[in-house]
């Protein structure tokens, strides 16, 4: 009687002890295992919230009747775009010269010139790739806190000069060109980064030019950049040139008619940022212009 008995109390006490350690087991897997579930959640849906990483992909180069069209997959905010870059190859052969330019939305990307005395060169996909790629492209962060693509493009010297320029583009690759004063001209779509075609002298010999850090430069001698982009603002040297009137009496008449002419003015240094597709820039400093070469009414 005495063995049954303490063959019952070890059972009941085996049985205590193990619904003890299955439950303990049981419940503390369940919290873990909530606990886990809710952090992945959370990781998950900080993945979910957060934008793709902008991004420039080459994606080909087709040849098509000797022209040639690049497409490139753009990723800006979230968004995914296809921009193409319309290479066309123009050969006089009566003068020997030929050119390619590579254009988007009526702006030129990519110019290439050259005179040739027997054959001219012949243009491939790799040719054009080496020469406008990836590296042309980049992002700048809106003050909004969206992406915004530049562009900054590849000219060469056609014998006159030569002018790359850096365009601002928003996610649906439309041109951000409020406020923007072209060298020479009265709007612009872009930025002059460097022109040869205009320069000023500036007051006691003062030199505000950024670095080449486009590699616009093909003449370190006539080298001076006008556009800097850093911490997300992009600096620019403005020229800003007075406007006075000038009387001029035509030959064979008794009428003075009054001509409007451009002479010196300042160069301004101004600091862009973008935000909700627009440009806002303020004036942080100014040199006056003492004279100016290359200037086209």
């Amino acid at each position: 009687m005495k063995k049954v008995l303490i063959i019952i109390i070890v059972v009941l006490a085996l049985g205590v002890i193990g619904y003890g350690i299955f439950y303990v087991a049981t419940h503390d897997f369940k919290d873990s295992k909530r606990e886990s579930e809710s952090t992945n959640v959370e990781l998950n849906q900080n993945d979910i919230e957060a934008p793709d990483k902008d991004s420039v992909k080459l994606v080909e180069t087709k040849e098509i009747d000797g022209s040639f069209v690049q497409k490139y997959n753009i990723v800006m905010n979230g968004q995914e775009r296809i921009l193409e870059v319309q290479f066309l190859n123009r050969n006089n052969k009566n003068i020997k010269e030929q050119s390619l330019t590579g254009e988007f939305s009526g702006v030129t990307l990519y110019a290439y010139y050259e005179e040739y005395d027997k054959e001219a060169t012949v243009y491939d996909a790799s040719m054009i790739d080496r020469s406008f790629n990836e590296n042309n492209f980049n992002f700048i962060k809106g003050s909004d806190g969206d992406s915004y693509l530049l562009i900054h493009t590849n000219i060469y010297d056609d014998g006159t000069g030569e002018e790359d320029k850096l365009y601002i583009l928003n996610e649906n690759l439309e041109f951000v060109s409020n406020d923007l004063v072209d060298y020479g001209t009265n709007s612009s779509v872009g930025m002059s980064i460097m022109s040869t075609y205009t320069s000023y002298t500036l007051e006691e010999e003062e030199s505000p030019w950024y670095t080449d850090d486009f590699n616009a430069c093909s003449s370190p001698s006539n080298c001076y950049i006008n556009v800097k982009v850093e911490d997300n603002k992009i600096y620019y040297l403005v020229p800003v040139l007075d406007e006075v009137k000038e009387d001029i009496e035509e030959e064979n008449t008794s009428e003075e008619e009054t001509e409007e002419i451009k002479t010196y003015g300042e160069l301004e240094e101004r600091v862009y940022t973008v935000s909700d597709n627009k440009l806002e820039y303020e004036v942080v400093k100014r040199y006056k212009i003492t004279s100016v070469s290359g200037l086209t009414e």
